[in-house]
Parts: C-alpha cells; structure tokens; sequence
C-alpha cells in the first residue's frame, strides 16, 4: 500500500513538472496583465 502511494505521489510529480515545462516553453504561464493595461489607458 505504501509503495503504491508512493510511487502515484512520484507520478503525479513528474507529470506536473512535464506540464509546468510545457506550458512555459508555449508562453501559457506568461502574464501578459501589462498588455491588457497599455490597451486600457489608450481608450
């Protein structure tokens, strides 16, 4: 029981790694806030 805890711990780990790298390599974890600011003030 524990070493399957364990080794689902460990998984999901790695996987959350992987979509942590995958979303900053596609610019999906970027805060784009200050683009929305510039278009904002020119109104």
């Amino acid at each position: 029981m524990k070493k399957k805890l364990m080794k689902t711990g460990f998984s999901l780990g790695i996987m959350t790694l992987g979509i942590v790298i995958l979303g900053k390599k596609t610019g999906l974890l970027e805060n784009d806030a200050h683009l929305y600011d510039e278009y904002d003030s020119t109104k």
